[in-house]
């Protein structure tokens, strides 16, 4: 993490207030109450993920679902064509993908990223979270 730059201390609460308790990725209300392991809980995601070369400062953090958080993982949405272009070199560089990548095209990757970031798909996700969450009764 201190490879990549700037380390920054914040709390939950300081992201949340600063975000107006509001998802960063699925974009509805975060229950400041809940605690882990409720995936409704406050949780504080990177924006360019720490394996990505993002920074621990506030500009690269955003308040989230924990359970929006968990889903997205390390995944960073793609926006452009060259972050595609980019990600498909990388892609070609490995062996046993060289013939998925080739068969790539960049703007089709963005479209792909963007719908699998998009937050309908998170809200989703995040209520079959939930659904077995309280299945569980926990």
């Amino acid at each position: 993490m201190r490879s990549n730059g700037d380390i920054e201390r914040f709390t939950a609460e300081e992201i949340g207030d600063r975000d107006g308790w509001v998802c960063g990725l699925c974009e509805d209300p975060v229950d400041r109450t809940r605690q882990r392991p409720d995936p409704r809980s406050p949780s504080v995601d990177h924006i360019r993920t720490i394996a990505a070369g993002g920074t621990h400062t506030r500009d690269n953090v955003r308040l989230t679902h924990w359970g929006c958080n968990h889903e997205r993982n390390d995944s960073t949405p793609l926006t452009t064509v060259e972050e595609a272009e980019s990600q498909r070199a990388v892609l070609l560089r490995i062996p046993a993908l060289r013939a998925y990548a080739e068969g790539l095209m960049a703007e089709d990757m963005v479209r792909s990223s963007q719908a699998f970031h998009a937050p309908e798909r998170y809200r989703t996700r995040l209520a079959r979270r939930v659904e077995r969450y309280e299945r569980e009764g926990r």
